[in-house]
């Protein structure tokens, strides 16, 4: 291509175009190279537009405050059962709190919370809601197994504890479903002894 405002401009020039890093004067240059026509160029800016605007996108995202409340209490747990026998902390795959409320109910208040955990082919779902009048929150849930369409597990013991012991206890069912009532403290947490005597535990503090 003939002449200066024809010629290809670098895509370090192109990024910092967009980003809107030049001097004015670079800048309308290379804008009058756009306006040129120039395809290549013209391709090379919508790229970099992209980049951009998916950067700015990805940057604004926020994480969960329940999902960071479940790292915090989990590491923290991590730390406290250091020397006891094995567990694992499933992983948090799904939290009703993630989900905006339905339109015309956002106002509302809801005393219900919904989560799944899952760790190798156990998950764990677990419905928590606030027991009307008293300090207590009930949790109902199926313990079951994905490598099996989603098959119960019956005879899973299920154990609400402290540091000072256990709190509530119940065995799943035939179904792998299990209840428990159990008064909101600080580092509570919720085992399930499922295979080999590992136990799974999810701390309770961010529920």
């Amino acid at each position: 291509m003939a002449g200066a405002e024809r010629k290809h401009c670098s895509t370090e020039e192109w990024v910092d175009f967009v980003n809107g890093a030049l001097p004015p004067e670079r800048t309308r240059e290379m804008q009058k190279h756009l306006d040129s026509g120039c395809r290549k160029c013209s391709k090379m800016v919508e790229l970099w537009q992209l980049v951009r605007h998916a950067a700015k996108r990805e940057s604004e995202h926020e994480v969960p405050e329940s999902a960071v409340r479940h790292v915090r209490n989990a590491f923290a747990m991590t730390q406290s059962l250091k020397g006891a026998r094995p567990f694992e902390i499933p992983r948090l795959v799904f939290d009703s709190l993630w989900r905006p409320a339905a339109a015309g109910v956002r106002s509302t208040t809801t005393t219900l919370r919904q989560v799944i955990y899952k760790a190798g082919d156990v998950a764990i779902e677990m419905q928590l809601e606030l027991v009307s009048h008293t300090e207590c929150t009930n949790i109902t849930g199926q313990v079951s197994n994905t490598a099996q369409q989603g098959e119960g597990m019956p005879n899973v013991l299920v154990a609400i504890t402290s540091p000072e012991g256990a709190v509530a206890t119940a065995s799943t069912n035939q179904f792998g479903e299990f209840q428990l009532d159990f008064v909101p403290k600080s580092n509570l947490r919720i085992s399930f002894a499922v295979v080999g005597g590992k136990e799974l535990s999810i701390p309770l503090d961010g529920l």
